[in-house]
Protein backbone atom coordinates (compact mmCIF):
# COMPACT_ATOMS: atom_id res chain seq x y z
CA UNK A 1 0.00 0.00 0.00
CA UNK A 2 3.17 2.69 0.24
CA UNK A 3 2.33 3.54 -3.44
CA UNK A 4 -1.28 3.94 -3.54
CA UNK A 5 -1.28 6.99 -1.96
CA UNK A 6 1.05 9.29 -3.44
CA UNK A 7 2.84 9.51 -7.52
CA UNK A 8 6.08 9.58 -6.55
CA UNK A 9 8.65 10.43 -9.49
CA UNK A 10 12.44 10.20 -9.21
CA UNK A 11 14.34 6.87 -8.42
CA UNK A 12 15.67 8.93 -5.24
CA UNK A 13 11.96 9.81 -3.74
CA UNK A 14 10.98 6.31 -4.38
CA UNK A 15 14.50 4.59 -3.02
CA UNK A 16 13.49 7.11 0.40
CA UNK A 17 9.93 5.51 0.60
CA UNK A 18 11.54 2.14 0.82
CA UNK A 19 14.28 2.90 3.04
CA UNK A 20 11.72 3.86 5.64
CA UNK A 21 9.65 1.51 5.42
CA UNK A 22 12.00 -1.16 7.49
CA UNK A 23 9.26 -4.20 7.46
CA UNK A 24 8.86 -4.78 3.82
CA UNK A 25 12.08 -5.41 3.40
CA UNK A 26 12.52 -3.65 0.43
CA UNK A 27 9.20 -5.61 -1.11
CA UNK A 28 6.22 -3.82 -2.71
CA UNK A 29 3.21 -5.58 -3.93
CA UNK A 30 1.98 -9.08 -3.63
CA UNK A 31 1.52 -12.11 -4.95
CA UNK A 32 -1.35 -12.97 -6.99
CA UNK A 33 -4.55 -13.28 -4.80
CA UNK A 34 -5.32 -16.93 -6.77
CA UNK A 35 -1.73 -18.02 -5.17
CA UNK A 36 -2.34 -16.66 -2.06
CA UNK A 37 -5.82 -18.14 -2.12
CA UNK A 38 -3.72 -21.74 -2.01
CA UNK A 39 -2.11 -21.07 1.33
CA UNK A 40 -3.58 -22.86 4.37
CA UNK A 41 -3.16 -20.56 7.34
CA UNK A 42 -5.01 -20.06 10.19
CA UNK A 43 -4.84 -16.69 10.82
CA UNK A 44 -4.24 -13.30 8.75
CA UNK A 45 -0.94 -12.86 10.25
CA UNK A 46 0.16 -16.69 9.63
CA UNK A 47 -0.58 -15.84 5.97
CA UNK A 48 1.48 -12.49 5.93
CA UNK A 49 3.98 -14.25 7.51
CA UNK A 50 3.72 -17.19 4.66
CA UNK A 51 3.83 -14.69 1.79
CA UNK A 52 6.88 -12.81 3.38
CA UNK A 53 8.50 -16.41 3.02
CA UNK A 54 7.45 -17.39 -0.80
CA UNK A 55 8.71 -13.65 -1.56
CA UNK A 56 12.15 -14.38 0.06
CA UNK A 57 12.48 -17.46 -1.70
CA UNK A 58 11.81 -16.04 -5.12
CA UNK A 59 14.66 -13.14 -4.41
CA UNK A 60 16.81 -16.26 -3.61
CA UNK A 61 15.95 -18.14 -6.92
CA UNK A 62 16.04 -15.12 -9.39
CA UNK A 63 19.71 -14.43 -7.83
CA UNK A 64 20.54 -17.37 -8.78
CA UNK A 65 19.68 -17.01 -12.15
CA UNK A 66 22.30 -14.37 -12.65
CA UNK A 67 24.14 -14.39 -15.98
CA UNK A 68 27.43 -15.81 -16.52
CA UNK A 69 29.76 -12.78 -16.79
CA UNK A 70 32.87 -14.47 -17.95
CA UNK A 71 34.12 -11.81 -20.81
CA UNK A 72 32.22 -11.90 -23.58
CA UNK A 73 34.82 -12.22 -26.01
CA UNK A 74 36.24 -14.61 -24.28
CA UNK A 75 36.49 -18.39 -25.37
CA UNK A 76 35.18 -19.26 -21.45
CA UNK A 77 32.52 -16.87 -22.59
CA UNK A 78 31.21 -18.96 -25.85
CA UNK A 79 31.81 -22.33 -24.65
CA UNK A 80 29.78 -22.14 -21.22
CA UNK A 81 27.74 -19.37 -21.40
CA UNK A 82 24.47 -21.26 -22.30
CA UNK A 83 25.44 -24.52 -20.72
CA UNK A 84 25.94 -22.58 -17.07
CA UNK A 85 22.93 -20.47 -17.85
CA UNK A 86 20.79 -23.18 -18.79
CA UNK A 87 21.76 -25.36 -15.65
CA UNK A 88 20.90 -21.86 -13.36
CA UNK A 89 17.47 -22.12 -14.52
CA UNK A 90 17.03 -25.67 -14.08
CA UNK A 91 18.51 -25.09 -10.54
CA UNK A 92 16.40 -21.86 -9.64
CA UNK A 93 13.12 -23.06 -10.90
CA UNK A 94 13.80 -26.71 -9.01
CA UNK A 95 14.47 -24.98 -5.53
CA UNK A 96 11.52 -22.48 -5.94
CA UNK A 97 9.26 -25.42 -7.06
CA UNK A 98 10.41 -27.27 -3.38
CA UNK A 99 9.23 -23.87 -1.71
CA UNK A 100 5.77 -23.30 -3.44
CA UNK A 101 4.75 -27.09 -2.22
CA UNK A 102 5.92 -26.51 0.90
CA UNK A 103 3.69 -23.75 1.40
CA UNK A 104 0.68 -25.47 -0.13
CA UNK A 105 0.95 -23.30 -3.46
CA UNK A 106 2.00 -26.01 -5.44
CA UNK A 107 0.43 -29.88 -4.83
CA UNK A 108 3.24 -32.46 -4.47
CA UNK A 109 3.16 -33.40 -8.09
CA UNK A 110 3.46 -30.07 -9.44
CA UNK A 111 6.15 -27.40 -10.38
CA UNK A 112 7.18 -24.48 -11.66
CA UNK A 113 9.77 -23.51 -14.62
CA UNK A 114 11.80 -20.46 -15.52
CA UNK A 115 11.89 -19.40 -19.61
CA UNK A 116 14.50 -17.03 -20.62
CA UNK A 117 12.32 -14.40 -23.03
CA UNK A 118 14.32 -11.65 -24.86
CA UNK A 119 13.75 -8.22 -23.59
CA UNK A 120 14.92 -4.60 -24.13
CA UNK A 121 15.90 -1.58 -22.19
CA UNK A 122 18.54 0.58 -20.95
CA UNK A 123 18.03 -0.75 -17.36
CA UNK A 124 16.67 -4.36 -18.02
CA UNK A 125 19.07 -7.15 -17.85
CA UNK A 126 17.28 -10.61 -18.33
CA UNK A 127 13.26 -11.51 -18.31
CA UNK A 128 11.89 -14.88 -17.29
CA UNK A 129 8.49 -16.37 -17.32
CA UNK A 130 7.26 -18.70 -14.80
CA UNK A 131 4.85 -21.05 -15.63
CA UNK A 132 3.12 -24.04 -13.73
CA UNK A 133 3.79 -27.41 -14.79
CA UNK A 134 1.07 -29.92 -13.55
CA UNK A 135 -2.04 -31.64 -15.26
CA UNK A 136 -4.30 -28.58 -14.25
CA UNK A 137 -2.39 -25.63 -14.18
CA UNK A 138 -4.19 -22.99 -11.91
CA UNK A 139 -1.36 -20.91 -10.67
CA UNK A 140 -1.24 -17.29 -13.22
CA UNK A 141 1.66 -17.45 -15.31
CA UNK A 142 4.03 -14.42 -14.35
CA UNK A 143 6.72 -12.54 -16.18
CA UNK A 144 10.19 -11.87 -14.12
CA UNK A 145 11.60 -8.78 -15.09
CA UNK A 146 15.88 -8.50 -13.36
CA UNK A 147 17.36 -5.15 -13.61
CA UNK A 148 20.65 -3.82 -14.12
CA UNK A 149 22.35 -2.04 -10.70
CA UNK A 150 22.41 1.71 -10.72
CA UNK A 151 24.91 4.58 -11.09
CA UNK A 152 24.03 5.87 -7.32
CA UNK A 153 25.35 8.97 -8.90
CA UNK A 154 22.33 9.82 -11.13
CA UNK A 155 19.33 8.45 -9.18
CA UNK A 156 18.65 11.60 -8.04
CA UNK A 157 17.59 12.71 -11.74
CA UNK A 158 16.88 9.40 -13.12
CA UNK A 159 12.81 9.13 -13.52
CA UNK A 160 13.06 5.78 -15.21
CA UNK A 161 14.13 1.82 -13.31
CA UNK A 162 13.61 -0.53 -11.00
CA UNK A 163 12.21 1.73 -7.93
CA UNK A 164 9.95 3.65 -10.60
CA UNK A 165 8.91 0.29 -12.68
CA UNK A 166 7.33 -1.09 -9.07
CA UNK A 167 5.88 2.79 -7.73
CA UNK A 168 4.43 3.40 -11.03
CA UNK A 169 2.99 -0.10 -11.32
CA UNK A 170 1.81 -0.48 -8.47
CA UNK A 171 0.10 3.58 -8.29
CA UNK A 172 -1.57 2.69 -11.87
CA UNK A 173 -2.34 -1.14 -10.98
CA UNK A 174 -5.50 0.82 -9.22
CA UNK A 175 -6.80 2.57 -12.57
CA UNK A 176 -7.76 -0.77 -13.54
CA UNK A 177 -6.84 -0.10 -16.92
CA UNK A 178 -7.52 -2.60 -19.88
CA UNK A 179 -4.23 -1.21 -21.71
CA UNK A 180 -1.38 -1.67 -18.82
CA UNK A 181 -0.06 -4.91 -18.12
CA UNK A 182 -0.93 -5.69 -14.29
CA UNK A 183 2.07 -5.45 -11.94
CA UNK A 184 2.33 -8.11 -8.68
CA UNK A 185 5.48 -6.76 -6.86
CA UNK A 186 8.69 -5.55 -7.07
CA UNK A 187 11.78 -6.41 -5.02
CA UNK A 188 14.39 -3.88 -5.28
CA UNK A 189 17.08 -6.10 -3.05
CA UNK A 190 16.34 -8.63 -5.23
CA UNK A 191 16.25 -6.35 -8.62
CA UNK A 192 13.38 -7.77 -9.69
CA UNK A 193 9.39 -7.15 -10.54
CA UNK A 194 6.88 -9.71 -11.24
CA UNK A 195 4.31 -9.03 -13.49
CA UNK A 196 1.45 -10.38 -15.53
CA UNK A 197 2.51 -12.48 -18.45
CA UNK A 198 0.97 -10.95 -21.74
CA UNK A 199 -0.40 -14.44 -23.75
CA UNK A 200 0.35 -13.77 -27.28
CA UNK A 201 -2.69 -14.06 -29.33
CA UNK A 202 -3.70 -17.90 -30.91
CA UNK A 203 -4.80 -16.36 -34.59
CA UNK A 204 -2.88 -13.13 -34.96
CA UNK A 205 0.27 -12.00 -34.38
CA UNK A 206 1.52 -10.37 -32.10
CA UNK A 207 3.53 -8.10 -34.31
CA UNK A 208 0.96 -6.09 -35.50
CA UNK A 209 1.61 -5.52 -39.50
CA UNK A 210 -0.66 -3.07 -41.68
CA UNK A 211 -0.58 -2.84 -45.34
CA UNK A 212 0.77 -0.31 -46.94
CA UNK A 213 -3.15 0.64 -48.53
CA UNK A 214 -6.48 -0.63 -48.00
CA UNK A 215 -9.79 -0.19 -50.33
CA UNK A 216 -11.42 1.88 -47.59
CA UNK A 217 -11.10 3.58 -43.89
CA UNK A 218 -13.51 0.59 -42.98
CA UNK A 219 -11.02 -1.91 -44.19
CA UNK A 220 -8.13 -0.70 -42.35
CA UNK A 221 -10.84 -0.10 -39.49
CA UNK A 222 -11.52 -3.69 -39.32
CA UNK A 223 -7.91 -4.79 -39.54
CA UNK A 224 -6.91 -2.28 -37.14
CA UNK A 225 -9.02 -3.51 -34.28
CA UNK A 226 -8.24 -6.95 -35.13
CA UNK A 227 -4.77 -6.75 -34.63
CA UNK A 228 -4.75 -4.36 -31.60
CA UNK A 229 -7.77 -4.61 -30.07
CA UNK A 230 -8.49 -0.58 -30.43
CA UNK A 231 -11.29 0.79 -31.73
CA UNK A 232 -10.52 3.41 -35.10
CA UNK A 233 -13.13 5.79 -33.90
CA UNK A 234 -12.11 6.17 -30.80
CA UNK A 235 -8.64 7.67 -32.44
CA UNK A 236 -10.64 10.07 -34.34
CA UNK A 237 -12.64 11.07 -31.70
CA UNK A 238 -9.23 11.98 -29.46
CA UNK A 239 -8.20 13.69 -32.39
CA UNK A 240 -5.76 10.82 -33.37
CA UNK A 241 -5.44 10.77 -37.04
CA UNK A 242 -4.50 7.24 -38.00
CA UNK A 243 -4.07 7.76 -42.22
CA UNK A 244 -5.04 9.86 -45.51
CA UNK A 245 -6.62 8.71 -48.20
CA UNK A 246 -3.99 8.53 -51.42
CA UNK A 247 -4.52 9.92 -55.25
CA UNK A 248 -6.33 6.73 -55.76
CA UNK A 249 -8.98 6.81 -53.43
CA UNK A 250 -7.40 4.01 -51.33
CA UNK A 251 -6.49 4.89 -47.33
CA UNK A 252 -3.07 4.74 -45.89
CA UNK A 253 -2.37 3.66 -42.49
CA UNK A 254 0.50 5.67 -41.06
CA UNK A 255 2.85 4.61 -39.08
CA UNK A 256 2.31 1.64 -36.21
CA UNK A 257 3.89 3.14 -33.65
CA UNK A 258 2.69 6.44 -33.95
CA UNK A 259 -0.87 4.90 -33.75
CA UNK A 260 -0.64 3.13 -31.22
CA UNK A 261 1.56 4.96 -29.00
CA UNK A 262 -0.53 8.11 -29.74
CA UNK A 263 -3.79 6.18 -28.55
CA UNK A 264 -1.80 4.99 -25.38
CA UNK A 265 -0.79 8.15 -24.52
CA UNK A 266 -4.10 9.49 -24.71
CA UNK A 267 -5.23 6.93 -22.22
CA UNK A 268 -2.85 7.92 -19.39
CA UNK A 269 -3.61 11.50 -19.84
CA UNK A 270 -7.44 10.56 -19.27
CA UNK A 271 -5.95 10.01 -15.50
CA UNK A 272 -3.39 13.29 -15.62
CA UNK A 273 -0.17 10.65 -16.38
CA UNK A 274 2.39 10.87 -19.37
CA UNK A 275 4.68 8.25 -20.40
CA UNK A 276 8.09 9.68 -21.23
CA UNK A 277 9.59 6.74 -22.52
CA UNK A 278 7.01 4.76 -24.78
CA UNK A 279 7.90 3.24 -27.70
CA UNK A 280 7.72 0.33 -29.25
CA UNK A 281 9.42 -1.98 -27.27
CA UNK A 282 7.38 -0.94 -24.40
CA UNK A 283 4.37 -1.80 -25.84
CA UNK A 284 3.17 -5.39 -26.68
CA UNK A 285 0.12 -7.37 -28.02
CA UNK A 286 -1.79 -10.01 -25.43
CA UNK A 287 -4.90 -11.40 -25.26
CA UNK A 288 -7.81 -9.87 -23.42
CA UNK A 289 -10.52 -11.97 -21.52
CA UNK A 290 -11.65 -13.48 -24.65
CA UNK A 291 -8.78 -14.48 -26.21
CA UNK A 292 -8.40 -11.20 -28.54
CA UNK A 293 -5.95 -9.37 -29.23
CA UNK A 294 -5.15 -6.26 -27.12
CA UNK A 295 -2.70 -3.69 -27.23
CA UNK A 296 -0.83 -3.36 -23.64
CA UNK A 297 2.22 -1.34 -21.93
CA UNK A 298 4.44 -3.41 -20.29
CA UNK A 299 7.18 -1.04 -18.96
CA UNK A 300 6.11 1.89 -16.94
CA UNK A 301 8.66 3.30 -15.51
CA UNK A 302 8.76 6.30 -17.46
CA UNK A 303 5.45 7.65 -16.30
CA UNK A 304 5.08 10.63 -14.34
CA UNK A 305 2.10 12.97 -14.03
CA UNK A 306 1.52 15.88 -16.46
Amino acid sequence: DIFRKTFVSTQKEIAAVFENDKAADGVAGNLPKNWISKINAKTEEEKNQIIKKVLLAFRAAIKHLKPYNAPEQSKEYSIRKVQLENKRVKEASHFLTKALRHFGILSETGSVNFKRRKVHGAYINRGYVLREKSENPTLEKLFIKTFKKYNKEIIEANYNGTYSETAHGLNINELNCKYISKIYWGDVKGNYMATEYETPPKYSSPIVQFKKTYKTLQDFAKDFKSQTGLDITELIERGIRPGRTDWKGEFAPYDKCHIIMSYLQSELKKVGLYHGDLHKDNAIIGTDNNGKAIVKIIDIGGVMKR
